[in-house]
């Protein structure tokens, strides 16, 4: 009986990699995509937009001398 050597342990692919290989196929780039937004998602979106506006704002009134009349 000839030994399987299709069972090599393989490492989980989590973050940015998981959703290249969803994305890239053999064939190249799939556009069935199916991109589903939870509730924990969108929080996240906003809470990151919402702090990078901040930021911005904190940057640009450090280094941006404000004009007095």
């Amino acid at each position: 009986m000839p030994e399987d050597t299709n069972n090599k342990p393989t490492q989980k692919k989590t973050g940015v990699l998981k959703y290249l290989d969803n994305t890239i196929g053999d064939d190249g780039l799939r556009t069935d995509i199916k991109i589903t937004l939870t509730n924990d998602t969108s929080a996240k979106i906003v809470g990151v937009v919402i702090i990078s506006a901040f930021c911005v704002y904190i940057i640009r009134s450090m280094f941006i001398p404000k004009i007095t009349k």
